[in-house]
């Protein structure tokens, strides 16, 4: 308000400065008054308004104006003078030729008063804009279309490489173009002419190549401003610089890609513990649509007598812990699932905790391959214990006091071999079994092309457990070498039947038959002493499978029985049938 304002008559007449001291009270104004250009100066201060009356000398005045001026360029000055050329002194806001009319002088004086109000506060705004300029990163520019000048800011300048100081240059559109990357630019150049056409406002992200080839994202926004005419006259811009929200929008794309993609279960929680992200494979790992899992709090799938490792975890994670464990998780089905947890803080960048990210992976099937991986550890230690017994029964038995070292080595060789090649067949198959069929063709694969003709096979097909086909294999090749050397395969017109069955025993369980039928080879005659190969016959190979076996020699040819509860020998039927 003028009545605040700060105001400084200066002149040397006591009666004509003491006049002009009066009228101003009389509006209102509370003036202060010296007598002297060096007193001003003496006592100068921030005044909003100095009043030179018209006793100063003509050659005088001007240097108080300077000296006024000098110390505050936005302090007005009126001069009351005799000579009407004060006028042309451009240290000079105001004048009035002496003597004044007293409404005159203070309408005048007010006027001053609210000008250098208006220009102090312009000057303010103007301040804080820059202030706001810099430190918000804006960069400003303002195009009059009329006359074609240009000013901007120096953030433009320094974002478009332009000269920091516009002063009367004009801003050229194609030097801005020129800039655009090439992909942006034609985009932006039909967004300019529809503008320059219509108005209004805009707002548009573009990219553009500086002199170091460096790539800067920009978003600019404004108005095209329409004259009196209609014509567009005027074009305001805020620019600033947008790289770093580009790159992290960027990263966030990349990153929504890989949770959204990741077979993996990706969840989080906020610090309240409840989930607030849970991504499609944490659907399908849990059966729990987002919709159903979102909010609620994140122990509601972990198993209650797991709730205390959880909170454990949790406690760590809220400590500011990375945690890794394996444990359980339910399925919505209610089934136990096996999985790995990687479980990270989440932090904001003052690094206070906000909550935490966990990567939850299905691990049922490393669960069951390394169970399967112990299992086999277990069963290769126990065959290989029983392997290593028969080829030490096998070498003992071939070792007799009625052999040289040459047969020891053959039958021990052949032994081995008919050994190996059950235990191919089980390899085969992951040791989990045999077929029957084929364990047969193995032991008798020296004699092929007699299949279906002189060797004939009865019976469905059966898949053996591996420690039947181990035993059920040793004696076929005991049986086979005896009757290529002895029986019905040494002569031309023998033949050997292999046939098998299940029965149900007086207890109603399941019970496998095996018989080997040899016909029309050489009379049999009755070994005199028992080896390795009468032993399996008669009585290693039924008792090692829980039942009974022998061989009869009988004078049309030799025939082997086995007779064992089928769960100790069948793994499972085939569906290949004996040919």
């Amino acid at each position: 308000m003028d009545i605040n304002a700060k105001l400084l008559v200066v002149g040397r007449a006591t009666a004509s400065r003491g006049a002009k001291v009066r009228l101003l009270e009389e509006a209102g104004l509370k003036p202060s008054a010296v007598d002297s250009g060096s007193a001003a100066l003496e006592c100068f201060e921030a005044f909003d308004l100095v009043i030179l009356d018209a006793d100063a000398p003509d050659d005088e005045a001007p240097k108080i104006c300077k000296s006024i001026k000098e110390r505050s360029p936005s302090t007005p000055v009126l001069r009351i003078t005799r000579a009407s050329d004060a006028a042309a002194d451009p240290l000079v806001d105001g004048f009035l030729v002496d003597p004044v009319e007293p409404s005159e002088f203070i309408t005048l004086v007010r006027s001053l008063l609210r000008l250098h109000r208006a220009t102090s506060e312009l000057h303010d705004c103007e301040a804080r804009l820059r202030l706001v300029q810099q430190s918000g990163g804006l960069a400003l520019a303002d195009c009059d279309l009329v006359n074609g000048q240009a000013s901007w800011s120096e953030k433009f300048a320094e974002l478009f490489q332009l000269p920091a100081d516009a002063g009367e240059k004009r801003l050229r559109l194609d030097a801005i173009l020129d800039m655009v990357h090439e992909e942006d630019k034609a985009a932006l150049l039909t967004e300019y002419r529809r503008l320059l056409r219509r108005g209004g406002r805009f707002e548009r992200d573009f990219r553009i190549r500086r002199t170091d080839d460096a790539i800067v994202w920009v978003n600019a926004r404004g108005s095209f401003i329409e004259g009196a005419g209609g014509r567009i006259e005027r074009i305001f811009c805020l620019c600033s610089d947008i790289t770093e929200r580009k790159r992290a929008e960027s990263r966030t794309a990349q990153l929504a890609a890989i949770v959204a993609s990741s077979i993996d279960a990706i969840v989080s929680i906020d610090v309240a513990g409840r989930i607030s992200t849970w991504n499609h494979g944490a659907e399908q790992l849990f059966g729990y649509a987002a919709y159903e899992a979102l909010g609620r709090r994140g122990d509601f799938f972990v198993p209650p007598d797991l709730a205390g490792e959880r909170a454990t975890m949790m406690q760590r994670l809220m400590n500011g812990e990375a945690v890794e464990y394996q444990t359980q998780r339910r399925h919505k089905n209610g089934q136990l699932i096996d999985v790995w947890i990687r479980g990270a803080p989440i932090r904001r960048p003052d690094e206070s905790l906000f909550g935490a990210s966990f990567i939850i992976r299905n691990v049922s099937a490393q669960k069951q391959r390394e169970e399967h991986v112990r299992f086999l550890m277990r069963e290769l230690t126990h065959r290989s214990k029983n392997l290593l017994a028969i080829i030490q029964a096998m070498a003992r038995q071939s070792l007799s006091l009625h052999t040289t070292p040459e047969e020891f080595v053959a039958r021990f060789s052949e032994r081995l071999s008919g050994l190996a090649g059950s235990h191919d067949l089980l390899l085969s198959d992951d040791w989990a079994g045999a077929s029957l069929v084929q364990l047969i063709r193995s032991q008798l694969q020296h004699y092929d092309d007699l299949f279906d003709s002189r060797i004939r096979l009865e019976g469905a097909d059966l898949i053996l457990r591996p420690e039947a086909a181990q035993n059920i294999g040793i004696a076929l090749h005991e049986l086979s070498t005896n009757a290529a050397k002895f029986g019905a395969l040494s002569v031309d017109r023998g033949t050997v039947t292999v046939s098998w069955t299940i029965i149900t025993d007086e207890n109603d369980r399941p019970r496998m038959q095996l018989r080997w039928k040899e016909q029309s080879g050489p009379p049999v005659i009755l070994p005199a002493h028992k080896g390795f190969g009468r032993m399996v016959m008669d009585r290693i190979a039924g008792q090692a499978l829980g039942g009974h076996s022998k061989a009869i020699f009988a004078p049309d040819g030799v025939c082997w029985e086995l007779d064992v509860p089928a769960s100790a020998v069948i793994r499972e039927k085939a569906d290949a049938m004996p040919g």
